[in-house]
């Protein structure tokens, strides 16, 4: 019974790390990092209006950063607006409506450090199924649309010269990031999330160039601070998702020395 327990805990850290890691290297080539943090903020407005009329948590918070994040592109793109000013808004509004919401649910005592860590071990056989069908999806969505993502990402005119669908794309990829973020929140917490989305692909890009070998690395990454993270956990008694941060963040250090090694040797 302890062993399937950790099993199914292990198998929700290494799937909610490599979904979100698969998406850090685009997220990160098109500087939009801030809103993958911000969504994750937004997605507490959503769970609250799930808690206070009963609804079911997953799918109202989902819908409802969907909804959010299709509108911040909308605005922005109809009235010419900064994005990052529509952002800011929008998480800001998104919060103050959420804390209105859960104050007048009286009966709720309000768990903040699950809120921004996670909790792995509170993960049931169904959200295993979410996280796979999640993993499965992402891949698919890179495999099969990886040209129009790579234009996207490095030069999205470049998309539009070539006929290529950059606006059908460019909001399936919105959809599945609000998607990545929420299913991925129960077990990562908003800290998680949000360092997922950019320390994976800043750590492998010190050490490839390429997109597609960032891709694979970043995911190599998530695996193995999901793994060490969740070991440390085990032995000391420690919080998972701030270990695996920690340990994503010496990563990125070690990689930070290795890319000045390489860059030494290239220039000798």
């Amino acid at each position: 019974m302890l062993y399937a327990f950790l099993v199914h805990a292990l198998l929700a850290a290494v799937l909610s790390s490599v979904s979100l890691a698969l998406f850090s290297p685009f997220v990160t080539l098109r500087r939009i990092s801030y809103m993958g943090e911000a969504l994750s903020h937004i997605a507490f407005a959503g769970i609250a209006i799930a808690l206070l009329f009963s609804l079911n948590l997953q799918l109202t918070t989902l819908l409802f950063v969907v909804a959010v994040s299709l509108a911040i592109s909308w605005l922005a793109r109809r009235h010419k607006l900064e994005e990052a000013n529509t952002i800011t808004i929008f998480l800001s509004v998104s919060m103050a409506l959420g804390i209105i919401l859960i104050s007048l649910k009286q009966s709720y005592s309000f768990d903040l450090a699950s809120y921004l860590f996670g909790n792995v071990l509170m993960v049931t056989i169904s959200d295993l199924w979410h996280l796979g069908i999640l993993l499965v999806v992402n891949l698919a969505f890179i495999f099969l649309l990886y040209k129009e993502l790579f234009y996207l990402s490095y030069n999205a005119e470049m998309a539009q010269f070539y006929r290529l669908p950059a606006n059908m794309v460019n909001r399936l990829f919105m959809i599945l990031l609000a998607a990545n973020i929420v299913i991925t929140l129960r077990s990562a917490g908003i800290i998680l999330v949000s360092a997922q989305l950019i320390l994976p692909a800043a750590t492998a890009f010190n050490l490839v160039k390429r997109l597609d070998h960032a891709v694979l690395a970043s995911a190599l990454i998530a695996i193995l601070a999901a793994v060490g993270g969740f070991a440390l956990s085990w032995w000391l008694n420690l919080p998972t998702g701030a270990n695996i941060v920690v340990l994503e963040f010496l990563f990125y250090l070690i990689s930070l020395a290795l890319s000045k090694t390489i860059l030494a040797k290239s220039v000798a």
